[in-house]
C-alpha cells in the first residue's frame, strides 16, 4: 500500500551521508532530575572562545542522533564552540520511557535539566528538521535560556500541518508492510494506551526498516548522484506518532525571540518555504535556501557550511 500522508508527516528524519566517522562514539548515560536517562556526547573544540555550548536537536521526533553530526559539528568547533549531543528519551541509545511519558512537555523539561545539569546558564540550539520544532518550543518557554539558534531543513512550525510535495525529490512510491501497518494503526487510534498490544521494540524495528529502506531518497533532490546509506538503529514508533500530533495540534503563542537565528533549507526540501519562513518571522534572523540540496542538506555541503561560518563570525559572534 502507499504510505499515507499522515505516516510521513511524522516519520521522516534527516538522513546518513558516508562520513569520516565509521560509528558513533561510546555515549555517556546522563540521568536527570525529571527520570530520564539519555545518552549523551560532548566533544570540545582544541581551543575553545565560547563558554555557550552548541546543543544538537535531532530529527523525528523518536529517533536518534546520527553520526554525520559529530562530522557536522566540526564547523562549530572549529569556531571555538564545544558540541553537545543526545538522544531524546526514547530514542537512540536513551532510555525508553512508558508510552505514556512521552509529550512535548517531557522533551521541553528533559532539555531544561540538561542544561541544569550541564551547569550552562544558556544554550545555543542546533534544530534539524523535527529538532527545530523542538527548539522553537524550548525558546518560547524558556527564552532566558537561548544564546541562538541554527535551524536546519527546519520541520514543521508548532500548531500548523504543512503539505509535504515530494516531486522535487528521488522519492517514488513508498510501500509500508502488514506489521507496520497494524503497529501504526493501533497507536495512532489509541495513543499510549495501545502499549500493551505494540512493543516499542519490535514497532522501533519496523519505523527503522521504513526509514532505512522506503523513505531516505526523500532527503536527496531528484537525480542526485549521492544514495544516501541506511540509517541506523532505535526509532521509536510511539515516541514518533505522539509527537507529532501534539507538534501539529499545539496552541502556540510565542512572542519573538531577539537572538541571532540561522535557518537553512535546500531547493528541493519536501518541506515548504512558507514553513521556514514562519520561523523567520518569529526568531528573526534570514532564510537561506540552498540550490541542489534537499531536506537532507547533503549534495551541496560547502554551501551549507559557508553559510553556517558566515553566521558564526557575525550574527553569532557577540554570544559568550
Amino acid at each position: 500500500m502507499r504510505l499515507s500522508a499522515s505516516l510521513m508527516a511524522s516519520a521522516i528524519v534527516c538522513c546518513a551521508y558516508p562520513s569520516s566517522i565509521l560509528a558513533q562514539p561510546a555515549p555517556d548515560m546522563v540521568t536527570l532530575s525529571t527520570g530520564s536517562e539519555l545518552a549523551t556526547w560532548s566533544i570540545s573544540p582544541e581551543k575553545q572562545t565560547h563558554l555557550t555550548p552548541v546543543v544538537f536537536l535531532h530529527g523525528g521526533p523518536g529517533l536518534y542522533t546520527e553520526a554525520r553530526r559529530f562530522d557536522e559539528g566540526a564547523i562549530f568547533r572549529a569556531a571555538g564552540y564545544r558540541t553537545l549531543y543526545f538522544d531524546q528519551a526514547g530514542g537512540g541509545q536513551s532510555k525508553r520511557l512508558k508510552a505514556s511519558e512521552y509529550s512535548l512537555s517531557r522533551a521541553v523539561a528533559d532539555l531544561e535539566a540538561l542544561r541544569i545539569k550541564l551547569g550552562q546558564e544558556k544554550l545555543i540550539l542546533w534544530g534539524n528538521s523535527y529538532g527545530a520544532s523542538f527548539a522553537a518550543i524550548y525558546a518560547s518557554r524558556f527564552p532566558e535560556r537561548v544564546a541562538g539558534m541554527i535551524l536546519t531543513s527546519p520541520g514543521t512550525f508548532p500548531g500548523t500541518n504543512p503539505k509535504r510535495t515530494y516531486n522535487l525529490t528521488n522519492r517514488g512510491s513508498v510501500k509500508i508492510g502488514k506489521d507496520l501497518t497494524a503497529a501504526l494503526s493501533k497507536v495512532d487510534r489509541k495513543g499510549a494506551a495501545a502499549e500493551p498490544e505494540v512493543s516499542q521494540v519490535e514497532s522501533g524495528k519496523l519505523l527503522d526498516e521504513l526509514m532505512a529502506t522506503e523513505l531516505i531518497e526523500a532527503m536527496v533532490c531528484k537525480g542526485a548522484n549521492i544514495t544516501p546509506p541506511p540509517l541506523g538503529r532505535g526509532g521509536n514508533l510511539f515516541a514518533n506518532r505522539i509527537l507529532l500530533k501534539q507538534v501539529e495540534h499545539l496552541k502556540f503563542e510565542a512572542t519573538a525571540l531577539n537572538v541571532p537565528t540561522l535557518i537553512l533549507r535546500g531547493a528541493c526540501d519536501f518541506m515548504p518555504a512558507d514553513n521556514a519562513e514562519r520561523y523567520r518571522k518569529l526568531f528573526g534572523g534570514q532564510v537561506i535556501t540552498i540550490a541542489g540540496n534537499g531536506h537532507g542538506l547533503l549534495e551541496n555541503r560547502l554551501s551549507v557550511e559557508n553559510s553556517i561560518r558566515v553566521f558564526l563570525s557575525g550574527p553569532l559572534a557577540s554570544a559568550p
